[in-house]
């Protein structure tokens, strides 16, 4: 992790590497954490398994010894939780439930639980796709709540994924959607908005990202086409770059003064050289008090889906929810390889050390040595693969009574006409033991699935609730 952007932007204390305080960590998805494991298995290096309230897409969040996760749960998904997990044991320390202020159909095709909390000493701050924003203290206390859909509902195809963003005295959220869409920061000690910068409306579940800049904290926002880059203390508009193509879900990465932005592929209007452009790096430069984006390098083949790109030890790495893996130098852009991993990859993968991980769909992890050359170091796995098949079986057994079916002759969400086979496949692309995110700290990683939360670490068995 960089402890010093951490230390700069919330107040962390820098030393060691204990705390994951939020989306990506701080945001880069890297960490200085040591002593992480590199193989593991359904019997080996699994520490424990927590079961979870409801079912949740949000990543965990590390704080103090504590593992912080959302999630929902109802029919219309009524009911929101937010679960402190003990990181040494995976004892539940305590489950808060509140009511949602705006419901909506509980089924894979919508968003559950899917924006992650961030944390700091003060608190956990936690968001829902409901609009509710709740800051809560270590112990479960409830500080102060908000509801942002009080004022206007929010209209998204897959409800509101965005997750969010800190800095030392605010919390940042992205709502991006049919209706008023807007960048807002809010007081952490009081719920208070501080500022309010107006977006057009758009579609998106990207998150915002804070950068340091010069010294000064900047919040970028993607989505709908743009990159934009506002003063964090103040909401002022600093920058904005146009023409991106598909970055509706990848969030940009910041590294020093450079910024990588993903962006997936537009199935209305597909244009793969315009999506491939779009998976870019750009810099934001600061001349005589004034900000613009230059681009560095255009992408060439790389495409983001629903992991954010990586930038670990030079090269800038970029995965398709397929498991395809383009790997990039980060200064030229020139691509190093373009491997397929043999899985699904909807969880940003993590840099640490000399490797790279990338933690799978389907509980499959490949981990390879971070550097110019395809050198798979591990492949693990956090089920046998019959197992999996059981369980998978299960859950889309028990979601196929309320789960729409898909417009025929398209996918879920409309668009171009796809095979039936295809369209199924998309229904339940989100049924049972999906991972989620993941949270890295000194000795450990925390893996997040719908339904439960994986420590791996140490030689223990895991005992299966």
């Amino acid at each position: 992790m960089n402890v010093l952007l951490v230390s700069l932007l919330i107040g962390a204390d820098p030393a060691g590497a204990a705390a994951w305080p939020g989306f990506r960590g701080d945001g880069s998805s890297t960490t200085a954490a040591k002593n992480l494991p590199v193989t593991w298995s359904p019997t080996e290096n699994l520490a424990w398994r927590a079961p979870l309230p409801g079912y949740g897409q949000s990543s965990p969040v590390v704080w103090n010894g504590r593992v912080f996760l959302t999630a929902i749960d109802g029919a219309e998904k009524e009911k929101l939780f937010v679960v402190a997990v003990d990181a040494a044991t995976g004892r539940v320390a305590w489950t808060k439930e509140f009511a949602a202020t705006q419901k909506g159909k509980n089924n894979p095709m919508m968003g559950r639980a899917a924006p992650t909390p961030v944390a700091d000493a003060d608190g956990v701050y936690c968001l829902f796709e409901s609009g509710d924003l709740i800051a809560l203290s270590h112990d479960g206390g409830k500080l102060w709540q908000r509801a942002l859909a009080k004022d206007a509902e929010f209209k998204n195809n897959h409800a509101l994924g965005s997750s969010l963003a800190q800095s030392g005295r605010a919390v940042f959220v992205q709502v991006d959607h049919a209706g008023p869409s807007y960048l807002l920061a809010v007081d952490k000690a009081t719920g208070d908005e501080l500022w309010r910068a107006e977006r057009p409306s758009r579609t998106s579940w990207a998150s915002p990202v804070v950068a340091a800049v010069g010294g000064r904290a900047v919040v970028l926002a993607s989505g709908g086409g743009t990159l934009t880059a506002h003063d964090a203390a103040t909401g002022k508009h600093l920058a904005t770059l146009d023409g991106l193509v598909g970055n509706t879900i990848p969030s940009p990465t910041a590294a020093g003064d450079l910024v990588v932005v993903g962006a997936g592929e537009n199935r209305m209007k597909p244009d793969p050289a315009a999506s491939a452009r779009s998976n870019c790096c750009v810099r934001l430069a600061a001349a005589g008090g004034a900000f613009a984006f230059e681009r560095v390098w255009d992408g060439k083949k790389a495409i983001s889906h629903h992991a954010s790109p990586l930038v670990h030890k030079g090269h800038a790495y970029f995965v398709t929810k397929a498991g395809v893996v383009h790997c990039v130098d980060l200064k030229t852009g020139e691509e190093r390889y373009a491997e397929r991993l043999g899985h699904e990859c909807w969880a940003t993968p993590v840099g640490a050390g000399d490797h790279v991980y990338f933690f799978g769909k389907d509980g499959l992890t490949t981990v390879l040595k971070a550097g110019p050359e395809f050198d798979a170091a591990a492949s693990n796995r956090l089920w046998s693969a019959a197992d999996f098949a059981r369980r998978q079986a299960e859950a889309k057994e028990k979601a196929a009574a309320t789960l729409p079916k898909s417009p025929e002759g398209k996918g879920p969400g409309g668009g171009p006409p796809v095979p039936k086979e295809e369209r199924e496949a998309a229904r339940y692309s989100a049924v049972g033991d999906v991972v989620y995110g993941v949270a890295a700290v000194d000795g450990a990683f925390f893996v997040r699935t719908g339904t439960e939360l994986i420590c791996v670490r140490g030689s223990a068995p895991a005992k299966r609730p």
